[in-house]
């Protein structure tokens, strides 16, 4: 039986303020979760999209993390925030293995920031500043979501679970491919979305890695998910 190795995209920070020594900045606990489930974890450093194809080759499965807001000229809007947490370089790299990705007919997990550009990248746009959604840390619990009837997040984490809310930005028309498969009991934002078409896509607006110390929650359920069935 072969191991599937499970890319992982990665972010970058300078090690200290102003510091020209650049560390990558991406939670440990993806690999946790991919470990935990039977696959390999490796992170993909951002690099010149010319060498998406060879990322994506190498890899069976891509995870996208979480992150920056995606930049408004990819869905052709202006930006309506004062918002400086914007990372141009990484939308464009992460853009190019979603499309090697979809080339390549490689299975993608988006969480948070991952999903955004995921549906920005196959023809959807985004609401780019919503309320009540980002004031938490990410290890709290911020509210319940309501997943399909008909989708595999049901059949992970039930009819209903909690979350965690770090975001402030949210998916706003989706692309044509995806389905709505869960949402906020509080304010219905889009929580998840699946792909309904042949290429395999399942993302999540909340940050499950965050949550795998909470034995009652279904969020490693998410990971065995993905490396083992998907």
């Amino acid at each position: 039986m072969t191991i599937p190795l499970v890319g992982i995209t990665s972010n970058e920070r300078p090690f200290t303020e102003g510091s020209p020594i650049i560390h990558l900045s991406v939670s440990t606990l993806f690999a946790d979760g991919v470990k935990r489930a039977g696959g390999i974890p490796v992170y993909l450093p951002i690099s010149n999209p010319e060498l998406a194809h060879d990322y994506v080759k190498k890899i069976d499965k891509l995870i996208l993390s979480g992150g920056q807001n995606v930049d408004p000229s990819f869905y052709g809007e202006e930006k309506k925030t004062d918002s400086k947490d914007y990372f141009l370089a990484r939308d464009i790299w992460e853009e190019a293995l979603i499309k090697e990705a979809l080339a390549q007919n490689k299975p993608i997990l988006g969480v948070c920031r991952g999903m955004q550009l995921y549906n920005v990248v196959t023809g959807g746009t985004l609401n780019q500043d919503i309320k009540g959604h980002g004031d938490l840390p990410p290890f709290e619990l911020a509210h319940k979501i309501t997943t399909d009837e008909e989708s595999q997040l049901r059949k992970i984490y039930g009819k209903t679970q909690i979350v965690n809310s770090v975001h402030r930005q949210s998916l706003k028309d989706v692309a044509s491919h995806l389905k709505v498969t869960a949402r906020s009991q509080n304010d219905d934002v889009i929580e998840g979305v699946e792909s309904q078409s042949g290429h395999k896509f399942i993302g999540v607006q909340w940050h499950p890695e965050f949550l795998l110390g909470h034995k009652e929650l279904a969020d490693q359920g998410l990971f065995d998910y993905f490396v083992k069935s998907f």
